[in-house]
């Protein structure tokens, strides 16, 4: 696990974990909220990934104020703040990051492909019989 104090920070939400692409996936509820990273053969683009919209991302990316702008990513509506774990500051600001998801910052997180805002109906097995 990349970067063990955000998972133990992370803990009491009971994330979803999900390991793909090289990155560890954190999900609260239907929402992804953050991506850790440490690979040796791209180092990067390790850190920490904060999923975010376009509509929030100026606002959360002044929570870290010592970051560069090029770490504000977008994508359509998607966007990203990348925590660098290059940087002096990345432990500073990854603890700063996991206290916004405690305190369920909404400017953290989307709903992903794949996921659902609704729960599936349960389908009654007296049909199938």
């Amino acid at each position: 696990m990349p970067f063990p104090f955000v998972s133990e920070e992370l803990m009491s939400l009971r994330p979803i974990i999900k390991r793909v692409f090289g990155f560890t996936y954190f999900y609260i509820e239907e929402r992804l909220v953050c991506g850790l990273r440490e690979s040796t053969k791209q180092p990067n683009s390790n850190g920490m990934w904060l999923f975010t919209t376009t509509e929030d991302i100026e606002s959360l990316g002044k929570e870290f104020p010592q970051l560069s702008r090029r770490y504000l990513w977008r994508s359509g509506n998607n966007a990203w703040v990348v925590l660098p774990s290059r940087l002096p500051e990345f432990e500073e600001y990854a603890f700063k990051a996991c206290e916004l998801i405690l305190n369920g910052d909404r400017r953290i997180g989307r709903i992903s492909r794949g996921q659902s805002r609704f729960t599936p109906r349960r389908v009654s097995t007296e049909n199938f019989q």
